[in-house]
Protein backbone atom coordinates (compact mmCIF):
# COMPACT_ATOMS: atom_id res chain seq x y z
CA UNK A 1 0.00 0.00 0.00
CA UNK A 2 1.03 3.63 -0.85
CA UNK A 3 1.76 5.80 2.38
CA UNK A 4 3.77 8.63 3.37
CA UNK A 5 7.44 8.89 4.99
CA UNK A 6 6.39 8.33 8.67
CA UNK A 7 3.03 6.67 8.88
CA UNK A 8 2.67 3.12 11.30
CA UNK A 9 -0.15 1.39 9.56
CA UNK A 10 -2.26 1.26 12.92
CA UNK A 11 -1.70 5.04 14.25
CA UNK A 12 -5.40 6.62 14.58
CA UNK A 13 -3.41 10.03 13.77
CA UNK A 14 -1.75 9.84 11.01
CA UNK A 15 -1.22 13.30 10.68
CA UNK A 16 0.68 13.95 13.35
CA UNK A 17 2.66 10.17 13.82
CA UNK A 18 4.06 9.49 17.35
CA UNK A 19 5.86 6.42 17.83
CA UNK A 20 4.96 5.92 21.13
CA UNK A 21 1.98 4.93 21.42
CA UNK A 22 -0.15 1.55 22.28
CA UNK A 23 -3.56 0.55 20.91
CA UNK A 24 -6.21 -0.16 23.23
CA UNK A 25 -9.08 -1.74 21.16
CA UNK A 26 -9.76 -5.55 22.26
CA UNK A 27 -11.38 -6.84 25.07
CA UNK A 28 -13.25 -4.66 27.87
CA UNK A 29 -15.48 -5.42 30.86
CA UNK A 30 -18.86 -4.10 30.14
CA UNK A 31 -22.18 -3.17 32.07
CA UNK A 32 -25.24 -1.93 31.58
CA UNK A 33 -26.83 0.35 34.18
CA UNK A 34 -30.31 1.09 33.54
CA UNK A 35 -30.78 2.27 36.86
CA UNK A 36 -27.81 5.17 36.44
CA UNK A 37 -26.42 3.57 40.20
CA UNK A 38 -22.84 2.99 39.11
CA UNK A 39 -21.50 6.33 39.90
CA UNK A 40 -22.98 6.52 43.51
CA UNK A 41 -22.74 2.73 44.10
CA UNK A 42 -18.43 3.45 43.31
CA UNK A 43 -18.16 1.16 39.84
CA UNK A 44 -15.60 3.39 38.86
CA UNK A 45 -13.48 1.88 41.38
CA UNK A 46 -13.90 -0.99 39.02
CA UNK A 47 -16.98 -3.36 37.57
CA UNK A 48 -18.91 -6.45 39.45
CA UNK A 49 -19.03 -8.60 35.83
CA UNK A 50 -17.32 -10.64 34.19
CA UNK A 51 -19.42 -9.59 30.86
CA UNK A 52 -16.70 -8.51 28.18
CA UNK A 53 -17.57 -6.13 25.00
CA UNK A 54 -14.95 -5.56 21.52
CA UNK A 55 -13.86 -2.00 21.87
CA UNK A 56 -14.06 -0.06 19.46
CA UNK A 57 -17.39 -1.53 18.44
CA UNK A 58 -21.20 -0.08 19.73
CA UNK A 59 -23.02 -3.15 21.80
CA UNK A 60 -25.99 -2.85 19.35
CA UNK A 61 -23.52 -4.35 16.84
CA UNK A 62 -22.31 -8.05 16.05
CA UNK A 63 -19.05 -7.19 16.26
CA UNK A 64 -19.14 -5.99 19.86
CA UNK A 65 -19.99 -9.21 21.00
CA UNK A 66 -22.91 -8.32 22.37
CA UNK A 67 -26.05 -7.56 19.95
CA UNK A 68 -27.74 -5.78 21.69
CA UNK A 69 -30.18 -2.98 20.23
CA UNK A 70 -32.66 -2.17 22.87
CA UNK A 71 -32.11 1.01 24.68
CA UNK A 72 -29.63 1.68 27.12
CA UNK A 73 -28.84 4.80 28.11
CA UNK A 74 -25.77 4.24 30.68
CA UNK A 75 -22.95 2.47 29.50
CA UNK A 76 -19.83 1.17 31.52
CA UNK A 77 -16.07 -0.15 30.45
CA UNK A 78 -13.13 -1.38 32.24
CA UNK A 79 -9.81 -2.49 31.37
CA UNK A 80 -6.48 -2.55 33.19
CA UNK A 81 -3.59 -1.11 31.34
CA UNK A 82 -0.17 -1.91 31.77
CA UNK A 83 2.26 1.73 30.62
CA UNK A 84 5.31 1.17 28.63
CA UNK A 85 8.62 2.35 29.75
CA UNK A 86 8.29 6.10 30.14
CA UNK A 87 11.07 8.59 31.79
CA UNK A 88 9.88 10.89 34.79
CA UNK A 89 9.92 14.16 32.44
CA UNK A 90 7.15 12.55 29.72
CA UNK A 91 3.33 11.98 29.69
CA UNK A 92 1.00 9.45 29.48
CA UNK A 93 -1.89 11.18 27.58
CA UNK A 94 -5.17 8.93 27.22
CA UNK A 95 -7.48 9.58 23.59
CA UNK A 96 -10.24 8.69 22.63
CA UNK A 97 -11.19 9.18 19.14
CA UNK A 98 -15.05 8.54 19.58
CA UNK A 99 -17.45 8.01 22.40
CA UNK A 100 -21.08 8.77 22.27
CA UNK A 101 -22.03 10.65 23.97
CA UNK A 102 -21.40 11.73 27.29
CA UNK A 103 -17.93 10.32 28.46
CA UNK A 104 -16.77 10.08 32.22
CA UNK A 105 -13.32 8.44 32.54
CA UNK A 106 -11.75 7.22 35.98
CA UNK A 107 -8.31 5.87 36.45
CA UNK A 108 -7.72 3.66 39.83
CA UNK A 109 -10.39 5.01 40.83
CA UNK A 110 -9.88 9.07 40.57
CA UNK A 111 -11.97 11.02 38.07
CA UNK A 112 -10.34 12.30 35.12
CA UNK A 113 -12.50 14.20 33.28
CA UNK A 114 -15.34 14.38 31.23
CA UNK A 115 -16.37 15.03 27.59
CA UNK A 116 -19.49 15.95 25.38
CA UNK A 117 -19.95 15.32 21.87
CA UNK A 118 -19.61 11.41 19.93
CA UNK A 119 -17.91 12.31 16.92
CA UNK A 120 -14.68 13.82 17.79
CA UNK A 121 -11.22 13.23 19.54
CA UNK A 122 -10.67 13.86 23.22
CA UNK A 123 -7.66 13.50 25.14
CA UNK A 124 -6.66 13.56 28.58
CA UNK A 125 -3.42 13.27 30.66
CA UNK A 126 -2.99 9.94 32.91
CA UNK A 127 -0.06 10.52 34.08
CA UNK A 128 -0.44 11.48 37.86
CA UNK A 129 -3.14 8.93 38.29
CA UNK A 130 -0.86 6.04 38.15
CA UNK A 131 -0.25 3.28 40.22
CA UNK A 132 3.24 2.09 39.61
CA UNK A 133 2.61 2.78 35.73
CA UNK A 134 -0.91 0.65 36.00
CA UNK A 135 -4.11 2.18 35.33
CA UNK A 136 -7.50 0.55 36.31
CA UNK A 137 -9.23 2.55 33.33
CA UNK A 138 -13.26 2.77 33.69
CA UNK A 139 -15.43 4.94 31.57
CA UNK A 140 -18.93 5.73 31.59
CA UNK A 141 -20.74 6.80 28.88
CA UNK A 142 -23.95 8.05 28.58
CA UNK A 143 -26.47 8.23 25.48
CA UNK A 144 -29.54 9.32 25.13
CA UNK A 145 -32.22 9.65 22.22
CA UNK A 146 -32.58 13.90 22.10
CA UNK A 147 -32.56 15.33 19.17
CA UNK A 148 -30.38 18.17 20.31
CA UNK A 149 -27.43 16.54 20.34
CA UNK A 150 -25.65 15.66 16.86
CA UNK A 151 -26.88 12.27 16.01
CA UNK A 152 -26.11 11.91 11.97
CA UNK A 153 -27.94 8.91 10.71
CA UNK A 154 -28.93 7.08 14.28
CA UNK A 155 -32.48 7.11 15.04
CA UNK A 156 -34.27 9.26 18.29
CA UNK A 157 -37.12 7.23 17.96
CA UNK A 158 -37.41 3.46 19.42
CA UNK A 159 -36.69 2.07 16.14
CA UNK A 160 -35.01 2.90 12.73
CA UNK A 161 -37.04 4.39 9.69
CA UNK A 162 -36.99 6.58 6.45
CA UNK A 163 -33.12 6.81 5.88
CA UNK A 164 -32.58 6.93 9.64
CA UNK A 165 -30.54 3.77 11.32
CA UNK A 166 -29.57 1.98 14.68
CA UNK A 167 -28.17 3.73 17.25
CA UNK A 168 -24.35 3.98 18.18
CA UNK A 169 -23.79 4.24 21.51
CA UNK A 170 -20.91 4.61 24.12
CA UNK A 171 -16.93 3.65 22.54
CA UNK A 172 -17.27 3.53 18.75
CA UNK A 173 -13.89 4.52 17.99
CA UNK A 174 -10.16 3.57 18.65
CA UNK A 175 -8.76 4.43 22.24
CA UNK A 176 -5.23 4.86 22.47
CA UNK A 177 -2.38 6.29 25.02
CA UNK A 178 0.76 8.03 23.92
CA UNK A 179 3.77 9.29 25.71
CA UNK A 180 5.17 12.46 25.02
CA UNK A 181 7.35 14.61 26.92
CA UNK A 182 6.52 17.44 29.06
CA UNK A 183 6.98 20.15 27.12
CA UNK A 184 4.98 19.12 23.73
CA UNK A 185 4.05 19.46 20.36
CA UNK A 186 -0.06 19.78 20.94
CA UNK A 187 -0.17 20.63 17.41
CA UNK A 188 0.74 22.50 14.13
CA UNK A 189 -1.71 23.90 11.54
CA UNK A 190 -0.33 23.81 8.10
CA UNK A 191 -1.87 25.85 5.10
CA UNK A 192 -0.44 26.20 1.69
CA UNK A 193 -0.81 29.21 0.35
CA UNK A 194 -0.94 29.04 -3.71
CA UNK A 195 -0.53 33.05 -3.97
CA UNK A 196 3.03 32.92 -2.79
CA UNK A 197 4.74 29.06 -2.96
CA UNK A 198 4.77 29.60 0.86
CA UNK A 199 3.47 27.21 3.39
CA UNK A 200 2.28 28.74 6.78
CA UNK A 201 3.11 26.31 10.13
CA UNK A 202 0.89 27.58 13.31
CA UNK A 203 2.90 25.76 16.10
CA UNK A 204 1.46 24.99 19.51
CA UNK A 205 2.91 23.58 22.07
CA UNK A 206 0.86 22.17 25.37
CA UNK A 207 2.45 24.96 27.27
CA UNK A 208 5.33 27.42 27.39
CA UNK A 209 8.53 27.36 28.67
CA UNK A 210 11.75 29.06 27.53
CA UNK A 211 15.17 27.01 26.12
CA UNK A 212 12.88 25.41 23.15
CA UNK A 213 13.79 24.96 19.63
CA UNK A 214 11.93 23.41 17.02
CA UNK A 215 13.47 22.00 13.59
CA UNK A 216 11.08 21.78 10.77
CA UNK A 217 12.24 19.10 7.56
CA UNK A 218 10.07 19.01 4.27
CA UNK A 219 10.90 16.87 1.76
CA UNK A 220 8.72 15.48 -1.49
CA UNK A 221 10.12 11.84 -2.41
CA UNK A 222 13.18 12.37 -0.33
CA UNK A 223 14.55 15.50 -2.23
CA UNK A 224 14.78 18.14 0.65
CA UNK A 225 12.56 21.07 0.08
CA UNK A 226 13.37 23.10 2.99
CA UNK A 227 14.95 23.36 6.42
CA UNK A 228 14.83 25.47 9.31
CA UNK A 229 15.00 25.96 12.92
CA UNK A 230 13.31 28.70 14.88
CA UNK A 231 13.04 29.07 18.38
CA UNK A 232 10.05 28.87 20.41
CA UNK A 233 9.51 32.74 22.38
CA UNK A 234 5.91 31.64 22.85
CA UNK A 235 2.99 29.00 23.17
CA UNK A 236 1.68 29.49 19.85
CA UNK A 237 4.03 30.74 17.03
CA UNK A 238 3.56 31.26 13.29
CA UNK A 239 6.04 30.48 10.22
CA UNK A 240 6.34 30.59 6.98
CA UNK A 241 7.89 28.09 4.54
CA UNK A 242 9.11 29.02 0.69
CA UNK A 243 8.23 25.59 -1.11
CA UNK A 244 10.11 26.32 -4.22
CA UNK A 245 13.41 24.71 -4.45
CA UNK A 246 16.73 25.02 -6.61
CA UNK A 247 16.87 21.25 -7.15
CA UNK A 248 13.83 20.24 -8.06
CA UNK A 249 12.35 21.14 -11.82
CA UNK A 250 8.98 21.99 -10.69
CA UNK A 251 7.82 24.86 -8.51
CA UNK A 252 5.47 23.25 -6.52
CA UNK A 253 4.35 19.48 -6.78
CA UNK A 254 0.60 20.25 -6.55
CA UNK A 255 -2.21 17.46 -5.10
CA UNK A 256 -5.18 16.75 -7.38
CA UNK A 257 -6.86 13.64 -7.50
CA UNK A 258 -5.31 12.21 -10.58
CA UNK A 259 -1.83 13.26 -8.91
CA UNK A 260 -2.05 13.25 -5.67
CA UNK A 261 0.82 14.68 -4.37
CA UNK A 262 2.30 14.66 -0.90
CA UNK A 263 4.83 16.52 0.47
CA UNK A 264 6.70 14.99 3.85
CA UNK A 265 7.08 16.70 6.92
CA UNK A 266 9.21 16.01 10.10
CA UNK A 267 9.37 17.99 13.43
CA UNK A 268 12.01 17.85 15.85
CA UNK A 269 11.78 19.22 19.42
CA UNK A 270 15.07 20.38 21.48
CA UNK A 271 15.63 21.65 24.23
CA UNK A 272 18.99 23.11 24.17
CA UNK A 273 20.79 19.96 22.32
CA UNK A 274 18.54 17.33 23.68
CA UNK A 275 15.92 15.81 21.27
CA UNK A 276 12.57 15.80 23.16
CA UNK A 277 10.13 14.73 20.80
CA UNK A 278 10.07 14.08 17.22
CA UNK A 279 6.83 13.87 15.05
CA UNK A 280 6.11 12.50 11.44
CA UNK A 281 3.65 14.55 9.40
CA UNK A 282 2.70 15.31 5.34
CA UNK A 283 0.47 17.77 3.33
CA UNK A 284 -0.49 18.66 0.34
CA UNK A 285 0.16 21.79 -1.63
CA UNK A 286 -3.89 22.53 -3.03
CA UNK A 287 -6.26 25.52 -2.69
CA UNK A 288 -9.86 25.15 -3.63
CA UNK A 289 -11.67 28.53 -4.95
CA UNK A 290 -14.52 29.62 -7.25
CA UNK A 291 -14.05 32.37 -9.86
CA UNK A 292 -17.59 33.54 -11.34
CA UNK A 293 -19.63 30.28 -11.36
CA UNK A 294 -17.00 27.80 -11.74
CA UNK A 295 -15.13 25.87 -9.49
CA UNK A 296 -11.71 25.93 -9.15
CA UNK A 297 -9.04 23.33 -8.33
CA UNK A 298 -5.37 24.80 -7.87
CA UNK A 299 -6.99 27.69 -10.26
CA UNK A 300 -7.80 25.57 -12.88
CA UNK A 301 -11.80 24.53 -13.66
CA UNK A 302 -12.29 20.96 -12.11
CA UNK A 303 -15.84 19.05 -12.55
CA UNK A 304 -16.88 17.07 -9.06
CA UNK A 305 -17.96 13.51 -9.72
CA UNK A 306 -18.64 12.54 -6.37
CA UNK A 307 -20.56 9.83 -4.71
CA UNK A 308 -22.62 9.99 -0.98
CA UNK A 309 -21.12 7.75 1.62
CA UNK A 310 -22.33 7.03 4.85
CA UNK A 311 -19.82 4.85 5.93
CA UNK A 312 -21.94 2.14 7.54
CA UNK A 313 -21.12 -1.58 7.84
CA UNK A 314 -23.48 -5.28 8.40
CA UNK A 315 -21.65 -5.98 11.25
CA UNK A 316 -20.30 -3.43 12.55
CA UNK A 317 -22.64 0.13 12.34
CA UNK A 318 -20.39 3.11 12.11
CA UNK A 319 -17.29 1.36 13.12
CA UNK A 320 -15.52 0.19 10.33
CA UNK A 321 -14.41 -3.30 10.43
CA UNK A 322 -10.83 -2.92 10.00
CA UNK A 323 -8.62 -0.15 8.31
CA UNK A 324 -9.06 -1.80 4.96
CA UNK A 325 -12.74 -1.41 4.99
CA UNK A 326 -11.39 2.13 4.69
CA UNK A 327 -9.48 1.94 2.24
CA UNK A 328 -11.46 -0.29 0.53
CA UNK A 329 -14.36 1.96 0.07
CA UNK A 330 -12.33 4.63 -1.58
CA UNK A 331 -10.63 2.64 -4.02
CA UNK A 332 -14.01 1.25 -5.22
CA UNK A 333 -14.97 4.59 -5.65
CA UNK A 334 -12.67 5.35 -7.54
CA UNK A 335 -12.78 2.15 -9.67
CA UNK A 336 -16.62 3.05 -10.62
CA UNK A 337 -15.37 6.48 -11.69
CA UNK A 338 -15.98 8.86 -9.19
CA UNK A 339 -12.96 11.70 -7.86
CA UNK A 340 -14.90 12.37 -4.44
CA UNK A 341 -17.07 11.30 -1.80
CA UNK A 342 -19.52 13.52 0.21
CA UNK A 343 -19.62 11.72 3.65
CA UNK A 344 -22.63 11.89 4.65
CA UNK A 345 -23.88 12.84 8.47
CA UNK A 346 -20.74 11.33 10.00
CA UNK A 347 -16.86 12.45 10.98
CA UNK A 348 -15.13 9.35 10.08
CA UNK A 349 -11.89 8.00 11.89
CA UNK A 350 -8.74 9.95 10.36
CA UNK A 351 -7.36 6.89 8.28
CA UNK A 352 -10.40 7.59 6.06
CA UNK A 353 -8.81 11.09 5.33
CA UNK A 354 -5.68 9.72 5.27
CA UNK A 355 -6.49 6.71 2.67
CA UNK A 356 -8.06 9.34 0.95
CA UNK A 357 -5.08 12.04 0.64
CA UNK A 358 -2.83 9.50 -0.81
CA UNK A 359 -4.93 7.98 -3.21
CA UNK A 360 -6.54 11.13 -4.23
CA UNK A 361 -10.44 11.25 -3.18
CA UNK A 362 -12.23 14.87 -2.98
CA UNK A 363 -13.60 14.54 0.58
CA UNK A 364 -16.99 16.87 1.73
CA UNK A 365 -16.52 16.50 5.51
CA UNK A 366 -20.32 16.88 6.86
CA UNK A 367 -21.69 17.57 10.79
CA UNK A 368 -24.11 15.31 11.82
CA UNK A 369 -27.31 16.83 12.05
CA UNK A 370 -29.32 17.90 15.12
CA UNK A 371 -33.08 17.16 14.80
CA UNK A 372 -34.77 19.99 16.46
CA UNK A 373 -33.87 23.51 17.07
CA UNK A 374 -33.18 24.45 20.74
CA UNK A 375 -30.59 26.53 22.60
CA UNK A 376 -28.31 23.29 23.14
CA UNK A 377 -28.14 22.44 20.03
CA UNK A 378 -26.60 25.80 19.12
CA UNK A 379 -24.22 24.96 21.64
CA UNK A 380 -23.66 21.61 21.39
CA UNK A 381 -22.98 22.44 17.26
CA UNK A 382 -21.03 24.85 17.74
CA UNK A 383 -18.83 23.29 20.01
CA UNK A 384 -18.37 19.86 17.99
CA UNK A 385 -18.38 21.30 14.40
CA UNK A 386 -15.49 22.84 15.51
CA UNK A 387 -13.70 20.47 17.31
CA UNK A 388 -14.14 18.55 13.99
CA UNK A 389 -12.87 21.52 11.29
CA UNK A 390 -9.47 21.89 13.67
CA UNK A 391 -8.87 17.47 14.11
CA UNK A 392 -8.72 17.29 10.04
CA UNK A 393 -7.61 20.84 9.05
CA UNK A 394 -4.59 19.50 7.34
CA UNK A 395 -5.91 16.76 5.41
CA UNK A 396 -5.53 17.72 1.62
CA UNK A 397 -8.41 15.87 0.42
CA UNK A 398 -11.25 17.41 2.39
CA UNK A 399 -12.31 19.93 0.04
CA UNK A 400 -15.34 21.30 1.55
CA UNK A 401 -16.81 21.67 5.36
CA UNK A 402 -20.69 21.13 5.70
CA UNK A 403 -21.95 22.30 8.96
CA UNK A 404 -25.35 21.89 8.30
CA UNK A 405 -27.66 19.35 6.06
CA UNK A 406 -30.85 19.65 4.70
CA UNK A 407 -32.22 22.53 7.00
CA UNK A 408 -31.71 19.56 9.81
CA UNK A 409 -31.51 21.34 13.44
CA UNK A 410 -32.98 24.25 11.52
CA UNK A 411 -36.55 23.18 10.22
CA UNK A 412 -37.78 27.44 10.05
CA UNK A 413 -34.57 28.64 8.74
CA UNK A 414 -36.44 29.88 5.20
CA UNK A 415 -38.41 32.51 7.78
CA UNK A 416 -36.83 32.34 10.82
CA UNK A 417 -34.11 35.18 12.26
CA UNK A 418 -32.83 32.89 14.79
CA UNK A 419 -32.43 29.99 12.49
CA UNK A 420 -30.76 31.78 9.76
CA UNK A 421 -28.59 32.87 12.60
CA UNK A 422 -26.99 29.43 13.43
CA UNK A 423 -26.36 29.01 9.96
CA UNK A 424 -24.79 32.53 9.58
CA UNK A 425 -22.60 31.53 12.34
CA UNK A 426 -21.42 28.35 11.51
CA UNK A 427 -20.81 29.45 8.18
CA UNK A 428 -18.49 32.49 9.44
CA UNK A 429 -16.77 30.97 12.10
CA UNK A 430 -15.88 28.27 9.87
CA UNK A 431 -14.31 30.49 7.82
CA UNK A 432 -12.42 32.66 10.24
CA UNK A 433 -11.08 28.95 10.94
CA UNK A 434 -10.69 28.12 7.69
CA UNK A 435 -10.48 30.81 4.70
CA UNK A 436 -9.03 28.46 1.70
CA UNK A 437 -11.82 25.82 1.46
CA UNK A 438 -15.45 26.02 0.74
CA UNK A 439 -18.21 26.34 3.31
CA UNK A 440 -21.80 25.39 2.33
CA UNK A 441 -24.18 26.28 5.39
CA UNK A 442 -27.27 24.28 4.57
CA UNK A 443 -26.42 22.01 1.78
CA UNK A 444 -29.72 20.85 -0.43
CA UNK A 445 -31.49 24.12 -0.12
CA UNK A 446 -32.70 26.83 1.80
CA UNK A 447 -29.20 28.42 1.97
CA UNK A 448 -28.50 31.33 4.12
CA UNK A 449 -23.86 32.62 3.02
CA UNK A 450 -22.15 29.90 0.92
CA UNK A 451 -19.89 29.62 -1.63
CA UNK A 452 -21.21 27.34 -3.23
CA UNK A 453 -24.92 26.31 -4.14
CA UNK A 454 -25.85 23.09 -3.76
CA UNK A 455 -28.95 21.74 -4.70
CA UNK A 456 -31.18 18.08 -4.23
CA UNK A 457 -33.37 16.52 -6.53
CA UNK A 458 -34.43 13.15 -6.27
CA UNK A 459 -36.54 12.95 -9.63
CA UNK A 460 -36.52 9.32 -11.60
CA UNK A 461 -36.42 10.16 -15.09
CA UNK A 462 -33.70 11.81 -17.15
CA UNK A 463 -37.05 14.03 -18.72
CA UNK A 464 -37.54 15.53 -15.52
CA UNK A 465 -34.37 16.60 -14.20
CA UNK A 466 -33.54 17.86 -18.14
CA UNK A 467 -36.89 20.08 -17.51
CA UNK A 468 -36.25 21.30 -14.03
CA UNK A 469 -32.94 22.10 -14.55
CA UNK A 470 -33.26 23.84 -18.24
CA UNK A 471 -33.44 27.05 -17.12
CA UNK A 472 -31.40 27.81 -14.25
CA UNK A 473 -32.15 31.35 -13.39
CA UNK A 474 -35.84 30.58 -12.85
CA UNK A 475 -34.77 27.27 -10.46
CA UNK A 476 -32.08 29.88 -8.13
CA UNK A 477 -34.59 32.63 -8.23
CA UNK A 478 -36.93 29.69 -6.86
CA UNK A 479 -39.52 30.21 -9.26
CA UNK A 480 -39.63 25.99 -10.32
CA UNK A 481 -39.94 25.03 -6.60
CA UNK A 482 -43.43 23.96 -6.44
CA UNK A 483 -43.37 20.27 -6.24
CA UNK A 484 -42.02 19.89 -2.80
CA UNK A 485 -41.45 16.11 -2.90
CA UNK A 486 -38.64 16.65 -5.09
CA UNK A 487 -36.75 19.42 -3.71
CA UNK A 488 -37.49 22.65 -1.88
CA UNK A 489 -36.03 26.52 -2.48
CA UNK A 490 -32.65 27.51 -3.17
CA UNK A 491 -32.28 30.25 -0.21
CA UNK A 492 -34.15 31.41 2.71
CA UNK A 493 -35.62 34.75 3.05
CA UNK A 494 -33.33 37.65 2.65
CA UNK A 495 -30.91 35.46 0.42
CA UNK A 496 -30.37 35.48 -3.14
CA UNK A 497 -28.05 33.72 -6.18
CA UNK A 498 -24.31 35.44 -5.92
CA UNK A 499 -22.74 34.29 -9.13
CA UNK A 500 -21.76 30.92 -7.09
CA UNK A 501 -21.13 27.56 -8.64
CA UNK A 502 -24.23 25.18 -8.66
CA UNK A 503 -23.85 21.84 -7.90
CA UNK A 504 -26.32 19.11 -7.67
CA UNK A 505 -25.19 17.23 -4.50
CA UNK A 506 -28.00 14.93 -3.72
CA UNK A 507 -29.70 13.20 -6.66
CA UNK A 508 -30.64 9.48 -7.69
CA UNK A 509 -31.21 6.77 -5.05
CA UNK A 510 -32.41 4.57 -7.49
CA UNK A 511 -33.35 1.56 -5.73
CA UNK A 512 -32.53 -2.23 -7.12
CA UNK A 513 -34.88 -5.05 -5.45
CA UNK A 514 -32.20 -7.24 -4.02
CA UNK A 515 -33.14 -10.10 -1.03
CA UNK A 516 -34.27 -7.71 1.56
CA UNK A 517 -37.95 -6.91 0.77
CA UNK A 518 -38.93 -4.26 2.94
CA UNK A 519 -36.19 -1.80 1.80
CA UNK A 520 -36.61 1.36 -0.23
CA UNK A 521 -35.14 3.80 -2.71
CA UNK A 522 -36.55 7.16 -4.27
CA UNK A 523 -38.17 5.20 -6.71
CA UNK A 524 -40.22 1.95 -7.28
CA UNK A 525 -37.44 -0.57 -6.76
CA UNK A 526 -36.27 -1.40 -10.37
CA UNK A 527 -36.16 -5.48 -10.77
CA UNK A 528 -33.62 -5.96 -13.40
CA UNK A 529 -30.01 -5.12 -14.08
CA UNK A 530 -31.08 -3.12 -17.77
CA UNK A 531 -34.03 -1.14 -15.97
CA UNK A 532 -31.22 0.07 -12.80
CA UNK A 533 -28.59 0.68 -15.37
CA UNK A 534 -31.00 2.58 -17.92
CA UNK A 535 -32.14 4.73 -14.83
CA UNK A 536 -29.12 5.89 -13.69
CA UNK A 537 -27.56 6.14 -16.66
CA UNK A 538 -30.28 8.57 -17.69
CA UNK A 539 -30.00 11.06 -14.53
CA UNK A 540 -26.03 11.07 -15.06
CA UNK A 541 -26.36 12.19 -18.23
CA UNK A 542 -28.95 14.60 -17.56
CA UNK A 543 -26.84 16.29 -14.93
CA UNK A 544 -23.69 15.90 -17.08
CA UNK A 545 -25.67 17.91 -20.54
CA UNK A 546 -26.16 20.61 -18.24
CA UNK A 547 -23.46 23.35 -18.57
CA UNK A 548 -24.72 25.24 -15.86
CA UNK A 549 -23.82 22.67 -13.32
CA UNK A 550 -20.11 22.16 -11.98
CA UNK A 551 -20.95 18.67 -10.75
CA UNK A 552 -22.90 16.40 -8.87
CA UNK A 553 -23.24 14.11 -5.87
CA UNK A 554 -24.78 10.59 -6.96
CA UNK A 555 -26.77 8.73 -3.89
CA UNK A 556 -25.59 6.62 -2.83
CA UNK A 557 -22.07 4.43 -2.80
CA UNK A 558 -24.05 1.15 -0.71
CA UNK A 559 -27.00 0.30 0.89
CA UNK A 560 -27.56 1.18 4.10
CA UNK A 561 -29.95 -1.35 6.14
CA UNK A 562 -33.91 -1.05 4.97
CA UNK A 563 -31.92 1.64 2.14
CA UNK A 564 -31.25 -0.22 -0.78
CA UNK A 565 -30.05 2.27 -3.30
CA UNK A 566 -26.40 2.09 -3.14
CA UNK A 567 -24.35 1.35 -6.26
CA UNK A 568 -23.09 -1.68 -3.97
CA UNK A 569 -24.94 -3.34 -1.37
CA UNK A 570 -23.90 -3.39 2.53
CA UNK A 571 -21.29 -5.92 2.15
CA UNK A 572 -19.56 -3.79 -0.94
CA UNK A 573 -20.86 -6.21 -3.65
CA UNK A 574 -21.99 -5.00 -7.06
CA UNK A 575 -25.56 -5.15 -7.78
CA UNK A 576 -24.86 -5.15 -11.64
CA UNK A 577 -22.00 -4.89 -13.53
CA UNK A 578 -18.89 -3.17 -12.51
CA UNK A 579 -17.84 -2.55 -16.04
CA UNK A 580 -21.21 -1.06 -16.68
CA UNK A 581 -21.44 1.20 -13.43
CA UNK A 582 -17.64 2.82 -15.05
CA UNK A 583 -19.18 3.44 -18.24
CA UNK A 584 -21.58 5.58 -16.36
CA UNK A 585 -19.58 7.56 -13.84
CA UNK A 586 -16.32 7.58 -15.81
CA UNK A 587 -17.41 10.13 -18.41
Amino acid sequence: MKDVKYFINDYPRPQFINKKFELLNGKWLFALDDENVGEKNAWYKGLETKKEIIVPFSYQTNESGITCEAEHEYLWYEREINIQEFKKDERVILNFEGVDYIAKVWVNGLFVGEHKGGYTRFSFDITDYLDNKVALVVVKAEDKKEATQPRGKQTWLNKPFGCWYTETSGIWKTVWYEIVPEVNLESVKVTPILKTYKTEFEITLNKFEKGYTLHIDVTYKDLKISSLSIDLLRRITNIDIDMNSSDDGFRIHYWTPNDPNLYDIKYSLYKGDELKEEIGSYFGFRHLGVKENILLMNNNPIYLKMVLHQGYYKNSGLTRPSNEALLKDILLAKEIGFNGMRMHQKIEEELFYYYADVYGMLIWCEMPSCYEFKDDTVTNLYIEWMRAVKQNYNHPSIVAWVPINESWGVPRVVLDKANQSLTLGLYYMTKSYDPYRIVISNDGWEHTKSDIITLHNYAQEKEELVHFYGNMKDVLDGNHFVDYSQTRVPFAEGFHYDNQPVIISEFGGTGYKTVREDGWGYSKLATSEEEYLNKVKGLVEAIRENDRICGYCYTQLTDVDQEINGLLDMERKPKVSMDKLKEIFKK
